[in-house]
């Protein structure tokens, strides 16, 4: 028998729970921050909620004010909401259980993209049922949920506006792309009408809303998009302002004597100091990277028609002196508010922005290619290829896909109204 003694030296990082909760903090959502806020305000003592000026103490306390979060509006769910309206419907359990799986294979403009054969294959229900479960769907609100795409969308629009027209329906299926370019002649060619008319059309098309899921986006689930900062024009130059108004501001209980603190009280205490601190931190963290962002790519934001720079996390990591993890956790599932809408924070990160620059060419030239002879995959690469942009044709399929574009057979203008 051979006794001996080995020693091994490790080195390994443990996460205390105040590590732990500070990176879970700065990961979360302003709208799960928020949720997380809550739950933390009703079960510790130590804890007030400063709201619109007011102070309102944790549940348990013998003061009858409210708490601020009676006042707070519920998360937005849509897939619940369409649920909710699929059983108010006097359907039978078969039917409601197809509606609800197939509400559940939206995509997160609200359209189904998925065809009906695969659906069949998913839950095994003959077609017939399948398609009578999508036809309930589509009268389901919002309006436009649950179309193939955005032509479908728009013209179950117009129905229920109760707006029949043939012609308009005409112009939303075959020509989109000419009304986004204002190419209105060829339009006018086509249907016999005057400009005027195509701008009437238009008109009515602008009432419409392309995506039936706008105001929610797709996690886990589909939830109400909160943005976490806006980047403003003030006084001539782009700043970052944070929001604060989803992060309810959270204080120490007033103590007469805080070091008699003793026991549970002072856990309790504890606790309630480290997740101000680190909401303090999720906030700070959160602003500094915008603040680079907002440098890296103040062309984008300062110009309707700028575009987007390469930028990396680890440029961000580098600038920080913070790990390109802990940037990726603080930008997860949040949004900024912009002149040009709502985005995501990870949207402003590119690689490499050749790949944005070939994919708006490709956009440019379908938008102005001839509809009668519109531009296959391989025609597009070859052009590009010509202007020094080499791509494989499976890159410009991908790319078009991308972009909600149709494949060249399916742009083709059809030969008679």
């Amino acid at each position: 028998m051979d006794f001996s003694l080995n020693i091994k030296q490790e080195l390994k990082l443990i996460l205390t729970q105040e590590m732990k909760l500070s990176l879970n903090v700065l990961e979360m959502s302003s709208i799960d921050l928020e949720k997380f806020i809550e739950k933390e305000f009703s079960k510790n003592p130590m804890l007030e909620v400063d709201f619109s000026t007011r102070t309102y103490k944790s549940q348990g306390d013998d003061s009858e004010e409210s708490s601020p979060f009676d006042f707070i509006s519920k998360e937005k769910n849509l897939i619940d909401f369409l649920e909710e309206q699929i059983g108010f419907l006097k359907i039978n359990k078969e039917m409601r259980f197809l509606c609800n799986f197939i509400i559940n294979n939206l995509d997160k403009r609200g359209f189904l993209p998925v065809s009906r054969e695969e659906l069949k294959a998913g839950c095994g229900f003959p077609l017939k049922y399948i398609d009578e479960a999508i036809k309930i769907i589509k009268t389901l609100d919002p309006i436009g949920i649950g179309a193939k795409n955005l032509e479908e969308c728009l013209i179950i629009q117009l129905h229920k506006k109760n707006i029949n027209d043939s012609k308009l329906e005409y112009i939303i299926n075959n020509f989109l792309q000419e009304l986004a370019s204002s190419k209105y002649e060829i339009i006018c060619s086509k249907l016999n009408i005057s400009t005027d008319d195509v701008i009437k059309y238009l008109e009515i098309i602008k009432t419409l809303n392309p995506l039936p899921s706008r105001g929610f986006y797709m996690g886990d689930n589909i939830r109400f998009i909160e943005p976490d900062a806006e980047i403003k024009n003030i006084d001539g130059k782009y700043k970052v302002i944070m929001s604060e108004k989803n992060i309810p501001k959270l204080k120490l209980k007033s103590l007469e004597n805080s070091q008699e603190i003793t026991g549970e009280e002072k856990n309790y205490f504890n606790s309630a100091v480290n997740l101000i601190k680190c909401i303090e931190k999720r906030q700070a963290t959160l602003e500094k990277i915008l603040n680079i962002i907002l440098e890296k790519q103040y062309s984008y934001f300062s110009n309707s028609e700028g575009k987007l720079n390469s930028l990396t996390l680890k440029d961000i990591s580098s600038v920080l002196k913070i790990h390109e993890s802990t940037i990726s956790r603080a930008i997860k599932n949040k949004y900024i508010l912009t002149d040009r809408g709502i985005e995501r924070i990870k949207d402003m990160f590119i690689i490499n922005n050749k790949k944005l620059f070939i994919k708006e060419r490709i956009e440019e030239l379908i938008l102005e290619e001839d509809r009668s002879k519109p531009l296959y995959d391989n025609e597009i690469a070859a052009i590009l290829e010509k202007e020094n942009l080499k791509t494989a044709r499976r890159t410009v399929v991908k790319y078009r896909e991308e972009l909600g574009i149709k494949p060249a057979y399916k742009r083709k203008l059809k030969d008679n109204f």
